[in-house]
């Protein structure tokens, strides 16, 4: 089974929160129930953000119409896509993103496993293994997931064929999926 690690597409604009506060929370979330205590983070094109003038000057040439975002540890997806994910175990929570772009969900995956096979490597190998996009991940740990985090690389999401089959399906614009490895 291949494995892919979910990352933005960068023709479509890229966003940035409105303040450090808002991206120092992501850093915190593992897998854990956010529904309790979740304040709706606000983001902006990074275009309205930046002062550095080649990096706005290339932002405004990417299209806007995207409808998800890999940013750092968060996945964005429009809420309108939301229902796709009943079946999974995802909690769906509301964010903003300013300059009129719709209201979108940040997908807390709350499914973190050990997915990735280190066993028998020291750290080089283990650090060429991740390079090389030979990850060899532990399908028995996966069973039926279609997306995921690793226990150890937590700030990545990974997916089956199946989640990116459903993205594609869906028309949903504004994420790349690389292979990274095969689970067995």
């Amino acid at each position: 089974m291949n494995i892919y690690k979910i990352q933005t597409d960068y023709s479509y604009k890229n966003i940035s929160a409105k303040d450090e506060v808002t991206i120092n929370q992501f850093k915190d979330f593992k897998g854990q129930t956010l529904a309790g205590m979740w304040k709706v983070p606000e983001f902006q094109l990074l275009e309205d953000v930046t002062d550095v003038k080649s990096e706005k000057n290339s932002e405004q040439t990417k299209k806007r119409d995207f409808d998800a975002r890999s940013y750092g540890n968060m996945l964005f997806i429009k809420n309108e896509f939301d229902s796709l994910f009943n079946q999974m175990n995802i909690e769906l929570l509301p964010i903003i993103i300013e300059s009129g772009e719709p209201v979108f969900s940040f997908l807390n995956v709350l499914d973190i496993v050990e997915a990735i096979d280190f066993s028998n490597l020291d750290y080089q190998q283990s650090m060429e293994m991740l390079k090389s996009n030979n990850i060899k991940f532990i399908k028995a740990h996966i069973g039926e997931l279609q997306i995921f985090r690793d226990k150890k690389l937590i700030t990545f999401y990974y997916c089956t064929e199946d989640f990116k089959t459903l993205i594609e399906v869906n028309g949903i614009k504004g994420l790349e999926f690389e292979q990274v490895g095969a689970a067995t």
